[in-house]
């Protein structure tokens, strides 16, 4: 358990959090702020947010299980996503900034018609709240650990700390505390290599040498960056990280508001290609310092064998059937049991930036979705902007109590499925967002690089890529077969589907004509 040391440390840090949030936040008076930060916000403080909201708790516990159970493979999967970044920079940001659009469904509305923005809205309202619902249960893993709350309630008090300010602050406050939260997720994991490097007895040289010399279980090195195969259903190759991660990145990056509410927040359509251009920088660096983590952390262990014996005795502890899904929770014992008093605070700390960084963004942008397309358009179209910003605020605590029910739902129900044979949350949370965005892919490239496509066409095409990507997930587990691919191609079939199927409907006359918000015009 922590000490008072680190109460105060983690207490420190949180009061620090809700103070930037609620000063950035003041004087919120127009859902341009709210939704947008009134188009201020920095490339730079744009793209910090970007790389911290998509760094969660799956992230902080989930990648440095990879490397601590296989090798350095996940990283090919970080390099098809920094190269995905700059294809939205250059083909999507653009786009929707021609358009002036608030979301980036706001987009479909102007480009084909409000049956596409409200398919692809109710779409991403559905998908990231599964996401989301996901990550948060992997944050409280931690605070479990280190609290005497049961998971219910530990799920309760981190959504209730991110939804206050962001409730009152908005987007501004969403992005200016990710930018704290991204400096502690940094200082977290390289304090916590910094004490595993000691705790090895080791210096760089030596640990790196006992690494290569080390193997996994399909006899590679620990250390093994790059999987040349061309089996589809090995998920961590450079083919699948180069094509399947990539367009998976350009369908969260590029259609899940979540993620590209930030690049849209910035003054011009420079600011926000900067953004991604960061965010593309940094991604493959933030992905090496975890993989070290868990690297570190398998010789602190003492190798395969350590790291079984201890998740056998963590299993044990927390009550769970299946001894590989105690892997997840290797990272955060290791904090407790053997970093000083204080350090335990400071890296709790960091796994609680990176809980929140990811809530309240998802958070904002869920609100945001909400009043844009359905309450605005359909419930009560024309009043005051004041009207607006209120229910925003409203929509806040509904999707931030939505949030807490889905993750109290997996915490119940997380042991079936693929996470029961310990591929982590980090796989399940990742796995949610490839049966939704990938098809709303499709349909956004058929917008912007084609003329072609109408708005009855793109109903057709994303729920047909959406029915073939969860015609493959669930027909194998239905009939006992085995799904001919792994997830991470889920993106690919998903996008390449919906696009070819929205090209195929011919488009309406203005378009035909030269459609302004098309690149090919």
């Amino acid at each position: 358990m922590l000490s008072s040391l680190d109460y105060v440390v983690l207490g420190s840090y949180l009061a620090l959090v809700a103070a930037i949030g609620l000063w950035v936040g003041r004087g919120q008076a127009s859902t341009r702020d709210y939704f947008l930060g009134g188009r201020t916000i920095p490339w730079w403080a744009a793209g910090l947010s970007i790389l911290a909201t998509e760094t969660s708790v799956l992230t902080f516990i989930g990648v440095p299980t990879q490397s601590l159970r296989g090798d350095w493979t996940y990283l090919q999967l970080a390099l098809g996503s920094a190269l995905a970044r700059l294809a939205v920079a250059w083909l999507l940001i653009p786009a929707y900034y021609k358009a002036e659009v608030v979301t980036v469904y706001d987009y479909l509305a102007k480009r084909f018609g409000s049956r596409s923005r409200d398919l692809a809205s109710g779409l991403f309202l559905v998908g990231r709240v599964l996401g989301s619902g996901v990550r948060l249960y992997g944050a409280a893993i931690a605070l479990v650990l280190v609290t005497d709350l049961g998971f219910p309630s530990a799920i309760a008090a981190i959504a209730v700390v991110a939804a206050g300010y962001t409730l009152l602050g908005g987007l501004r406050s969403v992005v200016w505390t990710d930018v704290l939260q991204g400096v502690m997720l940094i200082g977290g994991a390289v304090v916590a290599i910094f004490f595993l490097l000691r705790g090895t007895g080791l210096d760089v040289a030596g640990a790196i040498e006992q690494l290569t010399a080390a193997t996994t279980e399909t006899g590679a090195s620990k250390l093994r960056l790059i999987d040349l195969s061309l089996d589809p259903k090995i998920a961590y190759t450079l083919f699948a990280g180069l094509i399947g991660s990539g367009l998976l990145t350009m369908s969260t990056h590029g259609t899940d508001q979540d993620m590209i509410q930030r690049a849209l927040a910035c003054r011009e359509a420079k600011g926000g290609r900067m953004s991604l251009v960061l965010s593309s920088l940094l991604v493959i660096p933030f992905a090496g310092l975890f993989l070290v983590v868990g690297s570190l952390l398998w010789l602190q262990l003492g190798g395969d064998a350590g790291a079984a014996a201890t998740a056998a005795r963590l299993a044990e502890a927390e009550g769970l059937a299946d001894p590989g899904r105690a892997y997840d929770f290797l990272f955060p014992f290791y904090i407790l049991q053997t970093l000083p008093v204080g350090v335990r605070g400071l890296i709790i700390a960091a796994i609680f930036a990176t809980a929140m960084s990811s809530l309240d963004s998802a958070i904002s942008a869920l609100s945001t979705t909400a009043v844009r397309s359905i309450w605005q358009p359909y419930i009560k179209p024309g009043r005051k902007d004041s009207h607006y910003l209120l229910v925003a605020r409203i929509l806040a605590i509904f999707f931030a109590l939505l949030l807490v029910a889905v993750a109290v739902l997996v915490w119940r129900f997380e042991g079936a499925g693929d996470i029961r044979r310990g591929f982590g949350v980090l796989t399940l949370g990742l796995k949610v967002l490839t049966w939704i965005f990938p098809p709303l892919l499709g349909v956004f490239l058929a917008g912007v690089l084609t003329t072609r496509g109408r708005d009855a066409g793109n109903v057709v095409a994303i729920l047909v890529g959406i029915g073939v990507l969860l015609l493959f997930e669930f027909w194998p587990r239905l009939f006992a077969v085995e799904s001919p691919f792994a997830w991470i191609w889920n993106p690919v079939v998903g996008s390449t589907l919906s696009f070819a199927l929205a090209v195929a409907f011919k488009p309406p006359d203005r378009v035909r004509r030269g459609d302004p918000l098309s690149r090919s015009s």
